[in-house]
């Protein structure tokens, strides 16, 4: 059995009694990490617990608690390397795994032992969300992932901005990732819907760079070839920082510029791609 970090401790007791390990084998949860590239690093951590597990029982199921035993060894890691990192797989497991069951989760025990760990106050407040999904008396509003305006990027920017002044800059990476992914499918829901599919945020890229490069081409345009191919470029920048969940890191103002630099690089895409759509 893998043991949490002690300070972990109360929230994996929380987890685990959830039950997860039937929702850590599932299609969702699977389509879940690779579309935050998250594929190997499970696979690692799933490959070494099945190969360090110390037992063996007929008819036991040990998919399901190798499962939770890989999950436990994710968050060590993830809450000793990158804080923000860790925060955001807490909350995505809960999110997916609340879709996955299609009802309610209770999050009062969950949400007191997260809060020792002090994360920032929006994940908290993502997380009551989920304890009333499904019992809401009126039907839940989606905002339509096309509806994206330069005054909606400004926002995001000027949190982005935030974020680097008060140094949490593996935050500001993860406004970057998340401004992308939406730019690129509101860009494919507008121009290319038969291309809805596309999940990923490597392949959303590229699905958006080809099809600016096609229209330039069939209207017999020129393009700035070099700039419009930056954006899958620039994208696999960004989506590595944010994803890549391995033991390499940067140190002091190294992070603030890869910060900035994200925070630049959305800025100039982003408005590329709604003039676009336009």
């Amino acid at each position: 059995m893998t043991e949490p970090i002690p300070k972990l401790e109360p929230l994996v007791n929380d987890l685990k009694n959830l039950s997860l390990g039937d929702f850590l084998k599932s299609n969702d949860y699977k389509r879940y990490i690779v579309k935050v590239g998250l594929e190997e690093s499970w696979r690692n951590a799933f490959n070494h617990v099945k190969q360090n597990r110390g037992y063996f029982a007929v008819d036991l199921d040990h998919d399901y608690f190798d499962s939770i035993d890989a999950m436990v060894l994710i968050l060590n890691h993830l809450f000793t390397k990158s804080r923000v990192n860790f925060y955001h797989y807490v909350h995505d497991i809960l999110l997916t795994y609340t879709e996955w069951k299609k009802e309610d989760l209770k999050v009062k025990n969950i949400v007191n032992d997260l809060e020792l760990l002090s994360p920032p106050r929006e994940i908290i407040d993502k997380i009551e969300y989920l304890s009333n999904i499904y019992s809401k008396p009126v039907p839940k509003t989606e905002i339509p992932e096309h509806i994206w305006n330069a005054d909606k990027l400004d926002v995001v920017i000027k949190k982005m901005d935030s974020s680097i002044q008060n140094h949490e800059y593996n935050l500001t990476v993860t406004y970057a990732y998340s401004c992308l992914e939406g730019l690129f499918k509101a860009y494919i829901k507008e121009l290319i819907p038969e291309k809805l599919e596309t999940d990923k945020l490597n392949q959303l890229a590229k699905t958006v760079r080809d099809d600016i490069i096609n229209r330039f081409e069939n209207e017999k345009q020129s393009y700035p070839a070099q700039m419009i191919n930056l954006i899958p470029t620039i994208t696999n920048a960004i989506s590595n920082a944010r994803n890549s969940f391995s033991d390499s890191h940067f140190d002091g103002e190294s992070e603030k510029w890869l910060a900035e630099f994200a925070k630049d690089c959305v800025n100039s895409i982003g408005r590329l791609i709604l003039k676009l759509i336009k």
